[in-house]
């Protein structure tokens, strides 16, 4: 109640005042009385013919691609007509009931016809004059809000513009300082490969490592396997400089090297076995196994646990290996992780 009287306030503020123009035009001005059941009987039929007109005939037809105007005029002669004879029967009703008395109206008397459809003529160019005047605001307000809302489409397409350059900008950048590092680490490997070739070669490792995984992240989504398969041994020299006693078994078959899947799968997975994994039992060694059979390419590792070391890392990038292979293979992947007594054993395998 308290939301209808929000929406139509403005509607029953201009009826009453519209009334009460009325009621002193007549009453006071005219000196023409009548009972006040009169007044409200006929100012309900006339303002149910104002919405009617404004909210049915016109808002109906005049809505429509083609508006119908010969339905107006029909629909509008219709209203006229009942307007009339429901005026008209109203007031034999309040005359019978002795509340107000009209000596003519037992016969028809034209006169009081033609002025109660003037009446009926009177509201119905109000509610024109209405309906014309809501839809003149509705268009205005509807203008409004489309030039607010191509507002916001050109500080969106300005903001787009803007995101873009800083990205390109950004790529700009990440070419530039890979080249300045490249550059640096070339420099080291030069400047100590004679006085500590071990430290050498490590640099040289690193630098043929993160080539690769540049070139992976604006490279293909995938990618020949032999490449990787070359940086998997490339990871495994660089470890074993730094730690002797590493102990893995890389096993694949010549045959899988021109397979094509999501890069950086096998180095990942390589990586963190060195990380997380115990690889220092010459007698216990990891290994990681490639191979292909009927169509089903597969990566299975196994390694000792290293119960002394935090494997939070290591279930990370298994969640992200997850969510790659499932972005780019969908049900056609699968990874399984487990532990099996001292081991933990990682299984991947791809429909090709």
């Amino acid at each position: 109640m308290k939301n209808w009287l929000k929406n139509y306030r403005w509607h029953l503020i201009s009826w009453a005042t519209f009334i009460l123009y009325e009621y002193i035009l007549v009453s006071l001005i005219l000196k023409i009385r009548s009972p006040i059941l009169n007044y409200c009987i006929h100012y309900i039929i006339n303002i149910v013919l104002f919405y009617v007109h404004a909210e049915l005939v016109l808002a109906r037809n005049l809505r429509l691609k083609r508006p119908a105007y010969l339905s107006i005029i029909i629909f509008t002669s219709i209203e006229i007509f009942l307007h009339t004879i429901i005026a008209y029967f109203a007031d034999r009703f309040l005359s019978k009931t002795a509340i107000i008395s009209f000596d003519n109206l037992t016969t028809v008397n034209w006169k009081y016809l033609s002025v109660t459809t003037w009446r009926g003529i009177y509201f119905l160019l109000f509610s024109t004059a209405y309906y014309f005047i809501k839809s003149y605001i509705q268009q205005k307000q509807r203008t409004v809000e489309l030039e607010k809302e191509a507002i916001e489409e050109m500080l969106k397409q300005k903001q787009m513009t803007l995101e873009l350059a800083n990205a390109k900008n950004a790529y700009l950048k990440a070419q530039i300082n890979p080249h300045f590092l490249f550059n640096t680490l070339t420099y080291i490997h030069n400047s100590t490969h004679k006085s500590e070739p071990r430290a050498a070669e490590a640099v040289r490792y690193l630098s043929k490592l993160m080539r690769y995984a540049l070139e992976c992240e604006h490279g293909p989504e995938i990618m020949p396997l032999e490449a990787e398969i070359h940086q998997v041994e490339n990871l495994l020299r660089l470890c074993r400089i730094k730690q002797p006693d590493l102990y893995i078994d890389f096993v694949y078959d010549d045959k899988i090297i021109a397979v094509e899947v999501i890069p950086l799968l096998l180095l990942s997975l390589t990586e963190n076995m060195v990380k997380h994994g115990n690889l220092s039992q010459p007698e216990d060694t990891g290994k990681i196994i490639v191979k292909l059979e009927d169509g089903i390419f597969s990566i299975q590792t196994s390694n000792l646990i290293n119960t002394g070391l935090n494997d939070t890392g290591f279930h990370t990038g298994l969640e992200n290996i997850r969510q790659r292979l499932f972005h780019t293979y969908a049900e056609k992947a699968s990874l399984c992780a487990r532990v099996k007594g001292k081991y933990f054993e990682v299984l991947i395998t791809i429909s090709l």
